[in-house]
């Protein structure tokens, strides 16, 4: 038990030192040689979690996405209705998304070259399900539009929050994120029918 547990802490030490050498230095200057000083491990080791410096862009990514997924699960949770559903589901996005700012540019430069339905799966697939599904219930107690396609509106919204925490965090920071927020609640609320 205390191996498995030496193994997840070192794998979370070389991801936690890549994520902050990436966010100094990006994606190109980044070296394994400075990811495994940071972590304080043995370049050998690095590669005994992950084949190349390349293989930390999707592991970000799906600690980023588990923390997504887990932040909204828990919000909607103390949901009472669909207006809350969208408003805390998005809130709890942005927070989470908020908290990877500093590698976001290089996560997301990730998602463009997704190109099979199993890398789709793979990086969106649990919070893909969850939206789905919170579409599906709503529409069956008729606070959303029954018309909406629910598994093509989850990708839409996912997307929509993916896209519009790029513009809030890297591309246009002037802006507060609550104005994001506000617009991203506002425009799927309308597409879902949330009053």
């Amino acid at each position: 038990m205390a191996e498995i547990r030496t193994k997840t802490g070192r794998r979370a030490d070389l991801l936690a030192a890549a994520r902050a050498i990436l966010a100094e230095k990006g994606l190109e200057a980044a070296t394994v040689a400075e990811i495994v000083a940071r972590a304080g491990v043995a370049q050998g080791t690095f590669y005994l979690y992950f084949p190349s410096k390349m293989a930390l862009i999707p592991a970000l990514d799906e600690e980023l996405n588990e923390r997504i997924l887990a932040a909204v699960r828990e919000a909607v949770a103390r949901a009472t209705s669909a207006a809350e559903i969208v408003n805390m589901g998005v809130t709890a996005a942005f927070q989470e998304l908020e908290r990877y700012r500093d590698v976001l540019h290089v996560i997301h430069s990730r998602i463009t070259s997704l190109s099979t339905e199993s890398d789709y799966e793979a990086q969106f697939g649990p919070y893909h399900r969850l939206v789905t599904e919170l579409i599906q219930q709503r529409q069956a107690t008729g606070e959303m539009d029954a018309t909406v396609n629910p598994e093509i509106s989850a990708r839409l919204i996912i997307g929509l929050i993916n896209h519009a925490a790029d513009e809030c965090y890297i591309h246009n920071p002037q802006v507060r994120p609550e104005v994001y927020i506000a617009e991203v609640i506002r425009f799927i609320s309308r597409a879902l029918g949330v009053s």
